[in-house]
Parts: structure tokens; C-alpha cells; sequence
């Protein structure tokens, strides 16, 4: 049996609503607050370890292409300012 404390504490950790914008559309989507688990079929599920792991690694080297891409962008973004700027 879980304490009052316990059931309110799972009640804070469900799934949460998320606004992303994607493709120049604005998307709500339903993510988990709790680290290792995931939303399937609108339910919080726990992750299998090797998934974490690919998830982990996917992640690093976005991370490291999103580095190099950077200074890149930055310039695209500096002349889009630019043309903003002239209107």
C-alpha cells in the first residue's frame, strides 16, 4: 500500500505537455519527466538499458556535428538579422 505522499509524488512525474516547433509548425507533444522512461501508446514506459546507451551515444554526436556546424550557422542566422533589419 502507498503512502498519500507516494501517490501524489507519481501523479507530479506523469506525462508532460511540450510545445516544439518543427518545420516552421508549432507541434504539442507528450514527454516523460522521469529520467530512463519514455511515452508509448500515451503511457510512461521504462527504457531498456541498451537503448539508454544508443540514446546516450546518438546524442553525443549530434552534439559534436552540432559544434562543428556552428559557426556556420551563426553567419546564416547574422544575415537573416541583416535582411530583418532593412524592412
Amino acid at each position: 500500500m502507498k503512502t498519500f505522499k507516494e501517490l501524489i509524488g507519481e501523479f507530479g512525474e506523469a506525462l508532460k505537455k511540450t510545445v516544439v516547433y518543427r518545420a516552421g509548425k508549432k507541434k504539442i507533444i507528450r514527454k516523460s519527466s522521469k529520467d530512463g522512461y519514455k511515452n508509448v501508446g500515451g503511457k510512461e514506459v521504462k527504457m531498456k538499458a541498451a537503448e539508454k546507451l544508443a540514446r546516450g551515444k546518438a546524442m553525443r554526436k549530434v552534439a559534436k556535428k552540432n559544434k562543428a556546424k556552428a559557426g556556420k550557422m551563426a553567419k546564416k542566422r547574422a544575415r537573416t538579422m541583416r535582411k530583418r533589419g532593412d524592412r
